[in-house]
């Protein structure tokens, strides 16, 4: 009988363990870079209406750090934090994808397309445990 205890408590770790958590959420990049007119450059301040990993809407500031250069070849960098000021994140788009990571209380969250052939479906997944940070605590976004 205790065997079978100890057996069943051991399943169960594992599986809760084991257990990764996401979020997926629906994200058009074109149109997003259509809307905010990301290609005529010139806008400092860029408004995302993501997600966290517990599914809640969260309103994210960026500051848009896109080069010239890089605006030519359709690449789109932004860096900033949620409007609470408690998650701080970077996001990329490129190739008509959306990538990307934020950091709050010091664990780490990373975005990138459900599938690899999908850019309108997104999920957002915990750090694995490897020992990544994201972004730098230390920015300022002014």
């Amino acid at each position: 009988m205790k065997n079978i205890i100890l057996f069943l408590l051991f399943t169960l770790f594992c599986n809760i363990s084991g257990q990764s958590r996401s979020f997926a959420f629906d994200f058009n990049p074109k149109k997003f870079i259509k809307e905010n007119k990301l290609n005529k450059g010139g806008t400092k301040e860029i408004i995302f209406n993501l997600y966290d990993i517990n599914g809640n809407e969260t309103k994210y500031i960026t500051a848009d750090r896109t080069t010239e250069a890089l605006r030519k070849e359709q690449v789109y960098s932004f860096k900033g934090k949620s409007e609470d000021g408690t998650k701080l994140i970077t996001l990329t788009i490129a190739s008509g994808n959306l990538t990307g990571a934020y950091m709050e209380n010091g664990v780490s969250y990373f975005i990138e397309p459900l599938e690899k052939n999908c850019k309108k479906r997104y999920k957002i997944y915990i750090n694995s445990g490897k020992g990544f940070q994201v972004g730098q605590p230390n920015d300022v976004i002014q």
